[in-house]
């Protein structure tokens, strides 16, 4: 993770360096097309919102799953949907009847396509669960 905030911070230093010189009306730089492109391929950013307001979040990039612990296991549940997260497969395990609500979203890139999903779910254990037991278990 340390390695993905330190090239963050490159490429946020050298933008602030590029519009330090930018005419105040200058157009916005468009996104490239082939961020996330190839069959299995994704950069995605993945949050737990939680009732109390605390948000916890987490990257990750497929193939591999750098930047989450689970992120071999992730990749390869959204691989197997297309990035298509109301397709993932839910786990089958026991959660408690604890109301703790948690909203999951991701946005980023799946194969090329946008990606943005967010669904609340009654607690954590829940949420896990309905989306396929690793991709939102960084928390």
């Amino acid at each position: 993770m340390k390695q993905l905030a330190a090239g963050a911070a490159i490429v946020g230093a050298a933008a602030l360096v590029a519009l330090g010189s930018a005419p105040a009306q200058a157009e916005p730089v468009p996104v490239d097309p082939g961020i996330g492109a190839g069959e299995g391929h994704g950069v995605l950013f993945l949050e737990i919102e939680r009732g109390d307001g605390t948000v916890e979040d987490q990257a990750l990039l497929c193939p591999g799953g750098f930047g989450h612990e689970r992120g071999a296991e992730a990749c390869s549940h959204l691989s197997a949907v297309h990035g298509d997260f109301t397709a993932l497969a839910p786990t089958a395990v026991w959660c408690t009847f604890e109301y703790a609500p948690v909203t999951l979203r991701a946005q980023g890139f799946w194969e090329g396509r946008v990606v943005s999903w967010e669904r609340e779910f009654a607690n954590d254990c829940v949420g896990r669960s309905a989306t396929g037991g690793a991709v939102f278990d960084f928390a």
